[in-house]
């Protein structure tokens, strides 16, 4: 995919992207289901960071696949660490994209019953309420899920690359 951009390794730059957008769409989601009221009005644009935040992950994944392969081809001697960030990072793309999908029914769902009407909501789906409520709460750990693997892969990244640098 990507190798480089700018002359520079695609992958320090493309993490940033997950980094920043997926713990925002978090606290969105938490926003939301603490103030539900909020969903209409800001629940399409937290899906949607929601959803770029999961893209750039995939991305960062993917770039993060290539530089470990460069180093190799180059004949660098590859850490552990090293490698364990590039799982970590598998599973980044993972929690985040359960995150944008729980975030996107979350949303359709309450739009849909916004729509039908709560009267034809009800004959459709017995309790909506209840699943509104049950979507929140997973909308919210999920976020908070995978706002947490962001972080420990970035912590692990950054530490295996100060633990290079500085020997």
């Amino acid at each position: 995919m990507i190798g480089s951009l700018g002359g520079l390794p695609a992958h320090p730059l493309l993490v940033h992207i997950p980094v920043v957008l997926v713990p925002l769409a978090a606290l969105g989601a938490l926003a939301m289901a603490i103030h539900p009221a909020w969903l209409p009005r800001y629940g399409a644009l937290f899906t949607a960071i929601a959803g770029v935040g999961f893209i750039g992950a995939l991305f960062a994944a993917d770039t993060g696949e290539s530089l470990l392969e460069t180093f190799r081809a180059a004949g660098q001697t590859v850490p552990a660490t090293l490698d364990d960030h590039a799982e970590m990072g598998n599973a980044v793309s993972l929690f985040a994209g359960v995150f944008f999908v729980l975030m996107l029914g979350w949303v359709v769902f309450a739009w849909w019953r916004r729509r039908a009407g709560e009267e034809r909501a009800t004959k459709a789906v017995r309790k909506p309420r209840v699943l509104s409520v049950v979507l929140a709460v997973l909308v919210v750990l999920a976020g908070v899920s995978a706002t947490a693997s962001v972080t420990w892969t970035g912590h692990s990244g950054a530490k295996s690359v100060w633990e290079r640098t500085n020997k």
